[in-house]
């Protein structure tokens, strides 16, 4: 369904005042995944990582740099805006805030009619109709398409969030951060739902999380970002059950433990992670990174295939295996 070729994105930072470049912030560098129809690719990684970024230069929100980004084999990065205008109701976004992502003066039956009008969707006559398909699908009601956005709670405005996102009846969205904003409770519902819709309709998803006990629950996949790259990628099992990134192994542990009675060894990651206008020589981790050798502050790694298709970019597994375990 979607595939992403050495994605870049690069921001050039100028001075508010003098208009002089004062450098250059390197959100996203060389980034490559594929997605499979009906299947979810979880993104994790601290905040900074480039997670959402690459979401939206996914939808062309933001431009890419370089790189390619394939919709069905369709190269759509270097396409005109004329012929994305075409494409784009196969590609949608459900935002982190859902009380921010819906205008507070329309209401929620003018608001799912929106995209229905710009993608010619359905006729006019049709508009009602698909509107109470719509939110019937989200498990809402047909006396909440007069009202308006205040009158909803937080999940409830996700979920017509979510209805805004299907009106196109796209082939694949992206949740970025969708239910971070929501209570622990209402999160499950929201997920449940999002799951049910993939499988009845076949949707692919692009989940980005900082949660992730979230992603574990959605994701077929799951790649761990740091720094603008991919430095792990596999399958929800093999990443979330034996981590072999450094960094992944300190995101793991850090994770809570739903047993009281079980103990687990936290790693503790020394300082925070650098600013992506500075990115250090080498192995962009090696500073935090406990396992460091000589060669990870001057060489870069490059991402290796272990088994099961499992990639990891790390020093320690250059000859496909970890140097601990020879």
């Amino acid at each position: 369904m979607i595939e992403v070729i050495n994605l870049t994105k690069q921001f050039l930072i100028k001075d508010k005042i003098f208009g002089v470049n004062k450098g250059v912030v390197h959100a996203v560098n060389g980034v490559n995944f594929k997605i499979e129809k009906g299947e979810t690719l979880g993104l994790v990684g601290e905040s900074g990582s480039g997670k959402s970024t690459i979401g939206r230069l996914m939808l062309r929100l933001l431009e890419p740099s370089d790189g390619k980004i394939f919709l069905e084999g369709r190269d759509i990065s270097t396409i005109s805006n004329k012929e994305f205008r075409k494409l784009r109701k196969n590609l949608q976004i459900v935002f982190q805030n859902p009380y921010s992502a819906l205008d507070y003066k329309m209401t929620i039956e003018d608001i799912l009619i929106q995209p229905l009008q710009i993608h010619n969707i359905v006729k006019p006559l049709e508009y009602k109709k698909e509107v109470l398909r719509l939110l019937e699908m989200v498990g809402l009601s047909a006396q909440d398409a007069k009202k308006l956005p205040h009158e909803f709670s937080g999940g409830q405005r996700q979920r017509i969030a979510i209805a805004k996102a299907l009106a196109t009846r796209p082939k694949f969205v992206v949740c970025d951060e969708s239910v971070s904003a929501l209570d622990v409770s209402v999160q499950s519902q929201i997920l449940n739902l999002i799951m049910d819709l993939q499988e009845e309709f076949g949707l692919s998803y692009l989940f980005i999380s900082h949660d992730l006990s979230v992603i574990r629950h959605v994701s077929n996949k799951v790649a761990v970002m740091y720094l603008g790259k991919i430095v792990e990628k596999g399958s929800v099992d093999d990443i979330f059950d034996s981590p072999k990134h450094p960094y992944t192994e300190a995101l793991m542990s850090a994770s809570p433990v739903p047993e009281p009675s079980r103990s687990i060894d936290r790693i503790k990651l020394q300082g925070e992670i650098p600013s992506a206008m500075n990115i250090p020589s080498g192995c962009a981790f090696h500073n935090r990174c406990p396992k460091r050798v000589a060669k990870c502050e001057t060489v870069e790694p490059e991402l290796i295939e272990l088994d099961n298709g499992r990639l990891v970019s790390c020093h320690l597994y250059e000859d496909g295996r970890s140097k601990n375990e020879s």
